[in-house]
């Protein structure tokens, strides 16, 4: 009897451990697909929203309009 009752409490303790790190990873994943997607849509508002120009040096490079911006993100509902 003893040992029955033992394996019961085992496997509940090894029960809850086991929900307990499965919530965890759960919360995790879902954070980080959260934060994914905003950094998509800020990538995306900047490519929308961007021009091109010449430094001093020759390079190429792109300037996001804040303005623009600014508007596409909050169409996102970003800020």
């Amino acid at each position: 009897m003893k040992i029955i009752l033992n394996n019961i409490i085992g496997l509940s303790l090894i029960a809850v451990a086991i929900a307990g790190v499965g919530r965890y990873a759960v919360d995790t994943v879902a954070a980080l697909k959260s934060r994914e997607l905003e950094n998509i849509a800020r990538f995306q508002c900047a490519q929308s929203s961007s021009y091109e120009t010449k430094d001093a040096s020759g390079a190429l490079v792109r300037y996001p309009m804040e303005e623009l911006y600014q508007a596409c993100l909050r169409e996102k509902g970003i800020k």
